[in-house]
């Protein structure tokens, strides 16, 4: 934020009297809009002139680009728009792609910059990560639908990127990263009964915002929800008053997934040495919240209530295949997939293509119910179907890497303890979803790669300070 004040800061008559003739053509632009593009012409050029201001703003710090980027992830569905040829074009892909071109500005520029990104290409996290971007790129090669794992190997190459701009961020920005990506998901909440809903959202009741996936959804509220709790020490109390909110928005969309997530990665954390004093008394806060806010939801919106209760009751009947949504067939029905490409896979993203050929299960299942969308709902099976056991190594060595490397650190820093809750949460949730390529994992992966290099750099001086001590 400093460098943008510094370009900002020109102390020059030219600025003020170039802000005075912008405000004039823009009040302008708006007062005339509707004669020229009609009723919404208004909204057309205020929503222009904003998004011109956010270009402009990012390209001048690249650091609110990597801001932003977690803050519009539960807004991803909104913000797709429809292309001429039927395809969609993300928004926050073109976020990003501008945080990337910025950055890139500020690697000319900025010394400190490019040492920082050199230190970052020496962790072993980065290494297995871009590894596995390359695999999924080469199973092109070997894939019966190329178009599909070039998507797919693309999706890899993109969380790579995220990861890398939140890697480069300093720690002050850190924490404001996640404090920003905890209100936009509060704000969500509120915000999904005004956005579009999804099939679930209609037909069953399932709460979520913006028409995304509920089990995403409200997996990507806990992963928030705890690493803002437990580890963002200057906002603790808005991060209470959020707290509620964002409880809200994980019972009300029925996910069992993220229950469990939500219940048990702080018990698992706390099986850490030094860790315990530190989350006991937090966690019982949370629980007993969270108990409030479910009962308020059960009595005060009973049919919401009703079926909150209902859902989460058959987790009590593990044994029940309706429990686990049919996961069990898929999951004997991914492994029939693996063991007929064991060692390469089936290739990135072919997956939802290969099932049906090569598995029994999953056309038997597709049958009953009349459709199949492919998905193994497991990331590591995920994993092992498409990328075979090269890929499954190399993602578990990124998962290695990143529970070795933020480990130490949640023991001396508090933002450092709530980041590897959110790894804990993020592991959970992959259990039962295909989230091997889901952004805010690598949202996790950079925040890790992020507080190692900020002790690195407080060991190893600089090179200009190595000559000094010479």
């Amino acid at each position: 934020m400093a460098t943008l004040a510094r370009k900002l800061s020109l102390g020059h008559p030219f600025l003020y009297g170039g802000t005075l003739l912008v405000a004039i053509v823009v009040g302008a632009a708006i007062a005339y809009a509707q004669g020229f593009l009609g009723d919404s012409g208004s909204y057309v050029v205020v929503g222009s002139i904003l998004v011109a201001v956010v270009v402009v703003a990012i390209l001048l710090e690249w650091r609110l680009g990597v801001l932003m980027l977690p803050a519009v992830l539960p807004y991803e569905s909104v913000i797709k728009i429809e292309t001429s040829s039927g395809g969609l074009a993300s928004g926050v892909k073109a976020l990003a792609l501008l945080t990337f071109f910025s950055l890139a500005l500020g690697l000319l520029t900025e010394r400190k910059l490019s040492e920082r990104l050199l230190r970052l290409w020496q962790q072993p996290l980065t290494l297995a990560v871009f590894t596995l971007a390359l695999w999924a790129l080469a199973s092109m090669l070997w894939a019966s639908h190329q178009d599909a794992a070039q998507t797919k190997a693309t999706t890899f190459l993109g969380v790579f990127g995220l990861m890398m701009v939140v890697g480069m961020l300093e720690k002050r920005y850190l924490g404001l990263l996640w404090a920003v990506a905890a209100l936009s998901a509060a704000i969500s909440i509120p915000a999904a009964y005004v956005l579009p809903e999804n099939d679930k959202m209609i037909t069953q009741g399932r709460f979520s915002s913006g028409g995304a996936d509920p089990n995403d959804y409200a997996c990507l509220l806990v992963i928030v929800l705890v690493v803002a709790y437990f580890g963002l020490r200057h906002y603790r109390i808005a991060t209470y008053l959020a707290s509620p909110v964002l409880l809200f928005g994980i019972f009300a969309s029925q996910s069992r997934t993220a229950l469990i997530a939500l219940a048990a990665t702080p018990v698992l954390a706390m099986f850490v040495p030094r860790l315990t004093a530190r989350l006991g008394g937090r966690t019982l806060i949370m629980y007993g919240l969270g108990a409030v806010v479910l009962a308020g939801v059960v009595l005060a919106l009973p049919l919401v209530g009703e079926t909150v209760e209902g859902r989460y009751m058959t987790l009590s009947q593990y044994e029940d295949e309706a429990t686990w949504a049919g996961r069990w067939s898929i999951w004997q029905g991914v492994l029939e997939v693996i063991a007929s490409h064991p060692i390469l896979g089936v290739g990135a993203g072919n997956f939802k293509y290969s099932a049906l050929e090569l598995s029994a299960q999953l056309a038997e299942k597709s049958a009953q119910k009349g459709d199949f969308w492919g998905a193994a709902h497991n990331m590591f099976l995920s994993v092992a179907s498409e990328l075979g056991f090269v890929g499954l190594v190399l993602f578990l060595g990124i998962l290695f890497f990143a529970f070795r490397m933020v480990l130490p650190i949640s023991k001396r820093s508090t933002l450092g303890t709530g980041i590897f809750l959110g790894l804990i949460a993020f592991t959970i949730a992959g259990l039962t979803l295909t989230w091997e390529y889901q952004k805010i994992g690598y949202v996790l992966f950079g925040s890790i790669l992020s507080l190692h290099l900020q002790q690195v750099e407080q060991r190893v001086p600089l090179p200009d300070e190595q000559e000094t001590l010479r």
